[in-house]
């Protein structure tokens, strides 16, 4: 048996502030009973380390949720077993299963906390919750509840949303589909007098606290190829997926911030904002020929063209 498959373990948990990471910790609560939670975000991984000293004495082992911490080494080294169950691309390389560190793009951070847990289908009343969250957070919108649920998510916050749907039960109240169509009015109201100011390669700028999946999904609507939306301390940018931009490589080469393919976070206070803007609309220019150069070098030639269509 997995170490990590022994429920009476008391976990101490780091999980992503998203409905990726409350959903993961419905997860783990529904498994382990003695559980401590935290959210945790990037660049605040200086918090975890004194955490577990302040809690040391009330876990077995740590699992990160939707989130591999840049200190690991360090967290590994505190002396408690630690498992890592994250999907974002720019974690890639802390991939190491023999070490209990999965990065599995795949999936959401909940799917793959549920896949991993789930022996003999011990949580298979949580499956409809774990689906939403992964049709969202991978931005499939497959399924049309995942937006009401992130708005559910961002308007009541991680407490409320991990207590609400901790039974798995998916089944929205009276008040919840009120809030929703109220919602819909707001954000169109604020989308239509929503400032925003165009890049080059068909991207664009724009400010804003609120509705910023909602911001993001009308301006690909609207034919941009990629976005900058700015919230307090936090660059929320986005790319299409045809539009031959990898944000993960956009971030490495800014040596800041991460995420997936098509979206990542950037923390970022309003001091310097139009200059890091301005080295983002730099990079995505840079991705953007890359990848023709790629694609490119890897056209067939007419003879293997013309084989190909017999």
């Amino acid at each position: 048996m997995n170490y990590f498959h022994n429920t009476k373990l008391r976990i101490l948990n780091f999980t992503h502030t998203d409905m990726d990471g409350a959903t993961s910790s419905i997860v783990l609560r529904n498994y382990f009973k003695d559980i401590i939670t935290y959210t945790i975000t990037y660049e605040h991984e200086n918090e975890i380390i004194p955490k577990m000293i302040k809690d040391r004495d009330k876990f077995d082992a740590v699992i990160f949720t939707d989130f591999c911490p840049v200190n690991l080494d360090q967290v590994q080294k505190f002396g408690r077993p630690v498992l890592v169950l994250d999907h974002h691309e720019s974690a890639m390389s802390f991939n190491d299963p023999k070490k209990n560190v999965y990065i599995v793009p795949k999936f959401c951070g909940a799917k793959l906390t549920y896949e991993f847990f789930n022996h003999d289908e011990c949580l298979k009343h949580l499956k409809d919750i774990v689906d939403i969250t992964n049709d969202y957070d991978l931005y499939k919108l497959q399924d049309p509840r995942s937006k009401h649920f992130n708005s559910l998510y961002w308007k009541m916050g991680f407490e409320w949303f991990s207590e609400r749907f901790f039974t798995g039960e998916t089944e929205l109240l009276k008040s919840e589909k009120q809030f929703l169509v109220r919602r819909q009015k707001q954000f169109d109201e604020h989308y239509a007098n929503l400032a925003i100011q165009e890049l080059t390669n068909k991207g664009v700028v724009c400010e804003t606290e609120i509705f910023i999946g909602d911001v993001s999904d009308a301006l690909r609507k609207d034919g941009y190829d990629w976005c900058i939306i700015y919230r307090n301390g936090y660059l929320s940018v986005r790319s299409t997926d045809n539009s031959g931009i990898n944000l993960v490589n956009v971030t490495k080469r800014l040596g800041k911030g991460g995420g997936h393919e098509h979206a990542a976070g950037i923390p970022q206070q309003k001091e310097n904002l139009a200059a890091l803007i301005k080295r983002i609309e730099n990079e995505i220019d840079v991705e953007i020929k890359l990848n023709a150069e790629k694609s490119k070098a890897n056209e067939p030639d007419d003879f293997t063209k013309k084989l190909a269509g017999i």
